[in-house]
């Protein structure tokens, strides 16, 4: 598909990266790209992780597993409070540069040798407010699955303090992590509303019936993921049927949902039943330094294997504004750069 402009023929690479766009599935550790990670000294030639990194980083077929294994590799690039500081800026310059307006990074907090939990937070959060960067950040802190009550409890109790302190950037809690591990836990996530915090959940990576019941009954601001709802792709009737009722906003990572092989290609993909029935979703990366992509491949991607129009594209990154964590004031803002673009670059529609 080609697009023109006044006479000239621009190409869909060009016409994604051109568009403002809304970024709200972006793990910070999992969006460290390989120039990033060299940076941080992370990849050091000599080292056994660098060999068992760049194995499965040259495969093109890669289980979840290995998705994860990777995780963990590249979280030790973040290792200490300037390397999170660091790689926090990073994360955000390479989102600015692909256009992205804002954007909702989204980690766990964790202690490593020099730091607790709580400086781990301020580290990304001094990342965030450094930036020189033209966007709009927020964070999202998550809790991980494969960890027990007594931890999560005591992830939450921080994250909650933090909140109190920085309102401005603190917006959302996550369920994240291995799908095969631990569960929703939903005492946990309601204390953690009482408190203000917005949930985004990840959901449905894989069948789990009961719990996709219950995290839909919960009803959080949004899911990830949302692969096993729909009965043709794993999920089961009552579930999807409840899912319609709820319309809660789905964040979509197509090549995350292919190359962990959950989604058999991108043309199959389980976001064309969001298409079909006018269920609102956004277009992410999940972790763009794990999977190779941007947001600007990603809605390249929606583009090639669906029936989008331009000006479809548009109205999907427009209608995602409605489902960030940011202010009233921010919305606001976000809408009228979405529409100025548009009318500046009316040649396109």
């Amino acid at each position: 598909m080609i697009f023109t402009l006044l006479g000239t023929k621009m190409s869909e690479d060009i016409f994604c990266r051109s568009l403002p766009k809304i970024e709200l599935h972006a793990h910070l550790n999992g969006s460290l790209s390989e120039k990033t990670l060299r940076k941080l000294g992370c990849l050091d030639e000599s080292i056994l992780e660098y060999h068992k990194l760049l194995n499965i980083i040259n495969k093109t077929d890669r289980t979840l597993d290995e998705c994860f294994e990777l995780f963990k590799i590249a979280q030790t690039a973040t290792s200490s409070k300037n390397s999170v500081y660091l790689a926090t800026q990073s994360v955000i310059e390479e989102f600015a540069q692909d256009n992205v307006i804002y954007l909702e990074l989204r980690t766990t907090p964790r202690a490593e040798n020099d730091m607790t939990k709580q400086e781990y937070i301020e580290s990304v959060l001094k990342g965030i407010k450094d930036s020189k960067s033209d966007i709009i950040v927020k964070l999202i802190l998550s809790i991980d699955r494969r960890h027990d009550k007594v931890c999560s409890e005591d992830s939450l109790d921080v994250i909650v303090k933090m909140r109190e302190e920085y309102p401005g950037i603190i917006k959302g809690i996550d369920l994240s992590g291995n799908p095969y591990v631990g569960g929703f836990d939903e005492c946990l996530f309601s204390k953690a509303r009482e408190h203000g915090l917005r949930t985004t959940i990840h959901c449905a990576e894989i069948p789990n019936d009961n719990e996709v019941q219950q995290i839909l009954n919960f009803h959080p601001e949004r899911i990830g993921h949302a692969t096993s709802i729909h009965p043709d792709f794993g999920g089961s009737k009552e579930n999807w049927q409840l899912y319609c009722k709820a319309k809660i906003p789905a964040e979509f990572c197509l090549t995350s949902n292919v190359v962990c092989g959950t989604s058999k290609c991108y043309a199959e993909h389980h976001i064309q039943q969001w298409m079909k029935n006018d269920l609102p979703f956004s277009i992410n990366t999940d972790d763009k330094g794990v999977f190779c992509t941007s947001l600007s491949k990603e809605y390249e991607h929606v583009l090639n294997n669906f029936d989008l129009s331009k000006a479809d594209l548009w109205n999907i990154t427009y209608n995602a504004i409605d489902h960030c964590f940011a202010s009233t004031e921010e919305i606001i803002l976000l809408k009228k750069k979405m529409a100025e673009w548009k009318e500046t670059h009316a040649q396109y529609f």
